[in-house]
């Protein structure tokens, strides 16, 4: 991310927030008075990744958490 915008501008630039998030950036929007609680801008094919990847890790949590119930049982 290379700017925090505060709202008020970020409304107002909003068309070229728009264009920086479709050319690979990250936005970020945070009021000063808020910090912690403000909001990303990413790309549609930024938010598919993340998708993805978090789709995958928990697919791979299951298959561990199956193997180690497998294992316990075996056990018993």
């Amino acid at each position: 991310m290379t700017k925090v915008y505060a709202p008020a501008d970020a409304q107002r630039d909003f068309l070229d927030l728009l264009r920086q998030v479709s050319s690979g950036k990250s936005v970020k929007i945070e009021a000063p008075q808020q910090a912690g609680n403000g909001a990303i801008l990413v790309s549609e094919s930024q938010w598919t990744a993340m998708q993805q990847q978090l789709q995958q890790a928990n697919q791979t949590h299951e298959i561990q958490d199956r193997e180690d119930l497998y294992k316990a049982w075996r056990w018993l």
